[in-house]
């Protein structure tokens, strides 16, 4: 069951408020309940959020028991996500700073985890992995959400839509090995070959029992491809990374 607002949650460490994931929540979700039982428990740690936004992400670990450092480059971004900690009543847990992920200003062996959700691909992968590895403390654990660059459709989304998009660095699987070998350990897990499909049942044709249903047909044919087939896992949309330092 969700926690309500204004209450830390009790729940089990994998159930996840949506509401606090804030954009394509519903392709995050999977990825939130990855990654959360690999944290475990977020009562009395310290995190850093790489690139927090509006403070969704921050605002779910604190009311789960961390102590939050949020960071970002944009200072309306700072005062939304102050906004959102303050309306969920945890703004005490949480603290937001204006500062760039490349270049950490904390001191070594800081934070328990670090967590980040389409940050890396606006900077040098391994520059900013070399700055998490320090600023974590031994055993700590790094995890990074980021979107891949070979998924067909979201790739001819980019090309037609997303101008920018080709400065930003998309991760393929080197990529991945790349930031992970900055690390004693890495284990990762790619996310929406096919389910990526149900959009169009709410973007294009907005038809919303459609666009559940295809989803939840979808994201269970994903699950069987990559399990049968792996190698397609670099055409996915997402991969979530949990980096272990020793």
């Amino acid at each position: 069951m969700l926690a309500r607002k204004g209450q830390r949650s009790t729940s089990r460490s994998d159930s996840v408020e949506s509401d606090l994931l804030l954009w394509w929540e519903d392709f995050y979700l999977p990825v939130f309940e990855y990654i959360l039982p690999k944290i475990g428990t977020l009562e009395g740690k310290k995190v850093l959020e790489l690139g927090t936004g509006t403070g969704g992400t921050a605002t779910l670990l604190a009311k789960r028991g961390a102590s939050v450092i949020g960071i970002d480059l944009l200072p309306f971004r700072i005062a939304e996500a102050k906004a959102r900690a303050s309306e969920h009543d945890v703004a005490e847990s949480v603290n937001f700073a204006l500062m760039d992920a490349m270049h950490l200003a904390f001191p070594d062996d800081t934070f328990d985890f670090i967590i980040s959700k389409s940050v890396l691909v606006f900077t040098e992968h391994a520059q900013t992995a070399k700055e998490c590895y320090r600023v974590l403390k031994p055993g700590g654990k790094a995890i990074f959400m980021e979107n891949m660059r070979y998924h067909p459709m979201v790739w001819l989304y980019r090309k037609m839509f997303l101008k920018y998009s080709a400065k930003l660095r998309y991760f393929s699987i080197r990529d991945v090995e790349t930031v992970g070998a900055e690390f004693e350990g890495l284990e990762h897990r790619e996310f929406h070959l096919s389910a990526v499909g149900a959009l169009f049942w709410q973007k294009c044709i907005p038809i919303p029992t459609f666009y559940r249903m295809s989803l939840r047909l979808l994201k269970a044919v994903d699950i069987s491809f990559l399990k049968c087939l792996p190698f397609l896992k670099r055409f996915c949309w997402i991969t979530a990374m949990i980096c272990q330092k020793d």
